[in-house]
């Protein structure tokens, strides 16, 4: 990233590339709460971001949602019927790093399939091509169809907050 960031000003370099502290508490926070409402990191991705239906676990008290594996594998049968890719969504990073102005910090996560294979090169379920497909048409979604002019990298965060057989995501920076 440094290398990128010298020649790209806009992409975060070695100074920027992780949250700042009072970042990093907002997002323990967050996670904490998080986890009173749902059994997992994970259930609350699927559920916030995929709209898979949750079901309540545990007694009044103690009650999570927790979204079904029924519930995932209908999601991961319906998208594999339309499409060979896998079903992503492009969220704006709650979290931030402290990026240059003018680039966003988003974060795109793919629901798994079940099937894939892990490239031992990358350790990552998805091809280059796919996560970078997938960015340029949520891109392309999200600035309208006739806008192409972007740029974007990714990267595959070595401190991973959920790390799941069901769910992948790369960190990514973009400017218009």
């Amino acid at each position: 990233m440094q290398e990128l960031h010298l020649r790209y000003s806009w992409i975060p370099g070695s100074e920027s590339i992780r949250p700042n502290a009072e970042n990093r508490q907002k997002k323990e926070n967050y996670i904490k709460n998080m986890l009173t409402r749902y059994t997992s990191l994970q259930d609350f991705v699927l559920h916030k971001f995929f709209g898979l239906k949750p079901v309540v676990q545990g007694d009044f008290i103690n009650s999570r949602l927790q979204v079904p594996s029924t519930e995932i594998s209908s999601a991961r049968i319906a998208h594999t019927k339309d499409t060979n890719r896998h079903e992503f969504r492009f969220v704006t990073n709650l979290f931030s790093y402290h990026i240059p102005t003018g680039t966003n910090h988003y974060v795109i996560w793919f629901l798994l399939n079940g099937n894939e294979s892990i490239d031992p090169k990358t350790n990552s379920p998805l091809t280059n091509d796919e996560i970078n497909s997938s960015i340029e048409e949520a891109l392309r979604q999200k600035l309208g169809s006739t806008n192409d002019t972007f740029s974007f990298v990714w990267y595959l965060n070595p401190k991973q907050t959920i790390v799941s057989d069901v769910l992948y995501h790369v960190q990514v920076f973009w400017i218009p």
